[in-house]
């Protein structure tokens, strides 16, 4: 847990609200290049394979060749 001046958050709100127009940026420019760090230091992560759904039911499934009228 860390503190924080009572006033800060308003300050940052009313600069994040006012930004690019606004007067002072500081800020959000600390925002920005929190955001441009924390880009760097994470590496990302191939997604797992999701595993074909267990058949449950005791029917076997069959790959269809062709377009056939017949059912297994």
């Amino acid at each position: 847990m860390f503190l924080l001046p009572p006033n800060w958050y308003a300050d940052l709100r009313s600069e994040l609200l006012s930004f690019p127009a606004g007067k002072h940026d500081d800020q959000v420019d600390a925002l920005g290049l929190i955001g441009q760090l924390l880009d760097r230091m994470t590496v990302g992560r191939k997604p797992k394979k999701e595993e074909a759904p267990k058949n449950v039911s005791g029917y076997k499934s069959v790959e269809r060749q062709s377009d056939s009228f017949k059912a297994y």
